[in-house]
């Protein structure tokens, strides 16, 4: 399978390390605007350098692109790849607003083209098993918190480019939550932000904190998410599920199980870029999206929900 690439950030380094260990599928090319980068990434992985889609689109001949790039971007890559038919697997999020993706995924839902998202908490090894145990002790409460530093990349420190902590980051955690509990809505919200002096052209909030209303079929969860980027460092990225007589928090590390006297860790062993990547190229090559571990449109109602949390303030 012929795999093309849109962009040349952090993430897309995270697929090309997996998608080029997959012994059936070749790089044919790398998309950036900015100059050499394509370049670059095209000399060290393989493939060709475009400086925009549908160059890619014409000499390429890509099987399915990956696209991961900031998410002020989207739109146009996405139209150009669904008008020419070619499966592609965006990471999250879907873009910095609503409207963008619902115009996305009405295309997508009329031509029936298979597509994936990037929300790697899906790909856990250890979410079966965190399942079962919710099956045991239905869920009470969902806590979730990211609490890290603020991303290198000037693009991040843009709400008008990133869409703020919680629609590019924390994003992960709302999706989680829906997946594991139900949907969601907003009670409340509230954002924070000071002059900083390490970034003073930042206009993200430095703090957020939000309460949810998860619809569950014996009544209504609630769920407090907070996130920061005011440290120097990842402190907590997990989510929280408060269950009668146990906590469980699940990471990209692990599963921790609680009782408030006992307390037991799961390991996450595989790599969920791996797994993602895997369950993709799968739902591509048998023609099946129900392969896929995160739709598009499933996608768009958690990019709904992150940008209404937003929004509310």
């Amino acid at each position: 399978m012929k795999i093309g690439i849109v962009g040349t950030g952090g993430v897309a380094r995270r697929h090309l390390a997996v998608l080029t260990r997959i012994s059936d599928t070749v790089l044919v090319g790398h998309v950036s605007q900015a100059p050499g980068r394509a370049d670059a990434q095209a000399a060290e992985w393989g493939g060709g350098a475009f400086t925009d889609v549908e160059e890619l689109l014409a000499h390429a001949r890509p099987d399915a692109v990956w696209v991961c790039v900031t998410p002020d971007r989207h739109g146009p890559l996405e139209g150009s790849l669904i008008a020419h038919g070619v499966p592609f697997f965006v990471e999250k999020p879907l873009a910095v607003d609503v409207l963008t993706a619902e115009t996305i995924a009405a295309r997508i839902e009329s031509t029936g083209l298979i597509t994936g998202v990037g929300y790697k908490f899906r790909a856990l090894d250890t979410l079966p098993h965190l399942r079962e145990l919710l099956q045991q002790t239905p869920p009470r409460m969902v806590l979730g918190a990211w609490h890290a530093a603020l991303p290198s990349p000037p693009w991040w420190r843009s709400a008008a480019r990133s869409g703020g902590q919680l629609v590019e980051q924390a994003t992960h955690l709302v999706d989680l939550a829906r997946c594991l509990v139900g949907e969601g809505e907003v009670v409340s919200a509230i954002f924070g932000r000071w002059p900083r002096t390490d970034v003073s052209d930042s206009d993200v909030p430095d703090v957020s904190a939000a309460l949810l209303r998860f619809i569950t079929p014996d009544g209504s969860v609630p769920g407090l998410f907070s996130a920061t980027c005011l440290l120097e460092g990842s402190q907590a990225i997990h989510l929280q599920l408060v269950c009668e007589g146990r906590v469980l928090t699940l990471s990209e590390r692990s599963l921790i199980i609680e009782t408030g006297r006992d307390r037991s860790e799961l390991a996450n062993e595989a790599d969920p870029f791996k797994v993602e990547d895997r369950a993709f190229l799968a739902a591509v090559r048998q023609q099946d999206p129900r392969l896929v571990l995160s739709s598009y449109a499933d996608a768009l109602k958690t990019q709904r929900l992150c940008c209404a949390i937003r929004d509310s303030v």
